[in-house]
Formats: structure tokens, C-alpha cells, sequence
């Protein structure tokens, strides 16, 4: 198979620029021919919230992608599809995140599908956490010349139906890069809380910052906080102060490089996804990776993946009366390494992500029926 990827790539950063990598790389060694086609620059100044779209990483996960597109600017929809056009491939996969792109994804799905081309729309969330009155007309627009579809929560394909009738929808987790897998992966028998990534408002960190007083009333524990902040940290610093737990908050506000990011995951004990909104997280899938068990909050998929008590807990999301008890829970019944056997154990059964056998199914299984890859697995069956 001749295959186009179109989606954010080296050297833009963040979690889909590095799903793309991972993409390229898997189809490649299953023989097939890859192109990437990427943005030059994904957001105007003004929208953006963070310092910068570049990633500075020594440990470059390069799709060796020809960056093109803008989605503010027609002209290079064009050349873009262009590029597809010459390379000849049988099938076209779009990364979808934020209706932001959809005038622009609407447009080469049309012509794509004009010449013939299968199309195919990975969706990382299909409406935005944070998202705007426009958002369900920009996505019927997107969508409507697309022939299937690939989500990562069955939330996520509950919520796309009603954008994209009986057309081929299948449901894979995230998978995880071995770039982000530490060589020791600790004994998970200590007592640090790791909460990981960019922050937005729907991530629900100040819901685990006013959890944690009544976790420290109980166990003594430091919590991690790793990542830019897209929102004002001096709000979250505000609540820190407020509760007098300072000692115990441990803040690193910054964009972290993909050579760092192993190193964070193996000296935590705990991660900690304390989400309001959600479909799939990148984060939990690089901390099953490596061991590292999870209290999550019930929303999206974050926990389609986790089985309970057994390799993580959940809680009421926007509960921080609920978080803390679970977390008092994990460290006073010592589950850290019970769980982390677990799931060490599932992740040397096999990997549960499908999205490289979707690719080349075309969207259905052998008896020629629409795919729902894992959508009717049990959670024993799913890492």
C-alpha cells in the first residue's frame, strides 16, 4: 500500500506530532510506502498559548515530513494535495483534533475523494474540550466527504455518529513510542503523585490541588506537576498557597523534551489524570508503558484501559473529595507495586492498539462488515 499521512510532524512538537512519527514509522515496517505531509505553522500567534510550536528535543522523532500546509491559507491546501496527488497514494489519513482545520480538512477530503482517493480521519477528540458554537457546523463540514474514521474511546464513537451516520467508524487505543519507555522503571513503592502535560483548564488540575490537603491529612506524599502551562499558573499557585502545601508541590512549568520525558515517568509512583473532559489520553498510555499505575477520573476513555483495583483506580470526576480517598487509599493498602506487576504483565501479553490493521483492513473485517476494533473487548483483553 501506498500510504499519505497528513497531520503535525518533526519539528513542530506535542502529542500529535508524535503520534504521526509513530504512524509513519509502523506502516513503514510493515512495507509499506509513507509520506507525511505537514503544517509549517499550525496556529496564528494570537491563538496559540504556549511558547512555541517548535520542539527543541535533542531526541528528534522526525516523520521526515515536507511541511506545507497553513491552515489559514488556501494555496497551500493546493500544494498539498498536489503532493499527494503525485505521490499516488491508495489512501489518505487526516489528523483531526480541532475544528480550527476543518474548512481546510473539508476541502482535501472533497478532492481526495474526487480522485478517487480512500479517506480516512483519525480522530484524536472529535469536539474540542474547550469549544465554541461553531464547532458541530465546522465538523459536519469536515466530515462529510470522508469515508472512514478512526477514534481511540467509544465515548469518542458515540459522539461521532451523529456527525457521520453508518460510515465505518473503528475504535483502537493510543499506542505508546519506545522512545518514551524508561530502561528502569522503579519499584512504584514510594509516595510521589505525577501529574504530566500541557494544562488546560478541562485537565482538572486545581480539582488534585484541593484533594491533596486531605491526602496529606492522612499519608505524607509530594505531588509532581510537569508541564506549560496554557492557563494562568499563578491561579494554581494561588490554590497552593491557600491550602499551605507548598513543601509538598514539586511545579515544573515548562514544555518537556521528548528525552526528558522517560526519566519523569520512572520516578513517580503514581499518575494522577484528574481530567473534567477527556477521550483518550497519550499521557496514560506512556504510563502503562512503563509500569506506572493510574487513578483517573470516570470521563472519556481514560479509563476504557484500566482494569479496577487491579491496575488502577477512578474516581467522580470534579470530585476532590472522592481523588483524595483513592489516593489515600493506593498508598495505605501499598497497591503500587501489585498494580505495577499487573501491568507489567498485560504489557508483555501484547499490545492492544490496531490502528496500523485498520489502515489496511479499509475499514472492515473479514466477513466485510464495518470494524469496531475493540470497541466490544473486555477490559482484561485491552493492554
Amino acid at each position: 500500500m501506498r500510504l499519505s499521512i497528513i497531520g503535525p510532524a518533526h519539528p513542530l512538537r506535542g502529542g500529535i506530532a508524535h503520534h504521526v512519527y509513530w504512524l509513519r514509522q509502523q506502516m513503514a515496517a510493515r512495507g509499506h510506502a509513507v509520506q507525511v505531509v505537514s503544517f509549517h505553522k499550525l496556529y496564528p500567534t494570537l491563538l496559540f498559548p504556549g511558547t512555541s510550536e517548535r520542539d527543541a528535543s535533542d531526541l528528534k522523532l522526525d516523520a521526515q515530513a515536507e511541511a506545507i500546509l497553513s491552515p489559514l491559507n488556501p494555496v497551500s491546501w493546493s500544494r498539498a494535495a498536489r503532493a499527494v496527488e503525485r505521490f499516488g497514494p491508495g489512501a489518505v489519513v487526516i489528523q483531526w483534533w480541532q475544528p480550527f482545520f476543518a474548512p481546510m480538512v473539508g476541502t482535501l477530503a472533497r478532492r481526495f475523494r474526487r480522485k478517487g482517493l480512500r479517506v480516512i480521519v483519525e480522530c484524536h477528540n472529535v469536539l474540542p474540550h474547550e469549544g465554541s458554537p461553531a464547532d458541530q457546523l465546522l465538523t459536519r463540514f469536515a466530515f462529510a466527504a470522508v469515508d472512514e474514521f478512526i477514534v481511540h474511546a467509544r465515548s469518542d464513537e458515540e459522539g461521532l455518529r451523529q456527525f457521520v451516520g453508518d460510515r465505518p467508524i473503528s475504535v483502537s487505543p493510543l499506542p505508546t513510542l519506545e522512545e518514551f519507555k524508561a530502561a528502569d522503571q522503579g519499584k512504584r513503592d514510594g509516595r510521589r503523585l505525577l501529574f504530566f502535560g500541557k494544562v488546560r483548564r478541562y485537565k482538572g488540575l486545581d480539582v488534585l490541588l484541593e484533594a491533596m490537603p486531605k491526602v496529606l491529612e492522612r499519608v505524607d506524599c509530594e505531588l509532581l506537576i510537569v508541564g506549560e502551562f496554557y492557563e494562568d499558573v499563578e491561579t494554581y499557585r494561588r490554590i497552593i498557597r491557600k491550602h499551605g502545601i507548598e513543601r509538598h508541590i514539586q511545579l515544573v512549568n515548562r514544555y518537556v523534551t521528548n528525552e526528558e520525558v522517560a526519566a519523569y515517568f520512572a520516578q513517580a509512583d503514581l499518575l494522577v489524570l484528574p481530567y473534567t473532559s477527556a477521550s483518550q489520553s497519550a499521557v496514560a498510555q506512556i504510563a502503562m508503558a512503563n509500569d506506572l499505575p493510574i487513578i483517573a477520573s470516570r470521563v472519556g476513555g481514560l479509563c476504557d484501559n484500566l482494569t479496577e483495583g487491579k491496575d488502577g483506580l477512578s474516581f467522580r470526576p470534579g470530585d476532590p473529595d472522592d481523588l483524595a480517598d483513592k489516593i489515600v487509599s493506593y498508598f495505605t493498602n501499598t497497591y503500587g507495586p501489585v498494580f505495577a506487576s499487573h501491568l507489567k504483565a498485560r504489557r508483555l501479553a501484547g499490545k492492544a492498539c490496531r490502528i496500523a490493521e485498520i489502515i489496511e483492513s479499509g475499514g472492515r473485517d473479514s466477513q466485510g462488515n464495518p470494524s469496531l476494533a475493540c470497541l466490544h473487548k473486555g477490559a482484561d483483553e485491552v493492554g
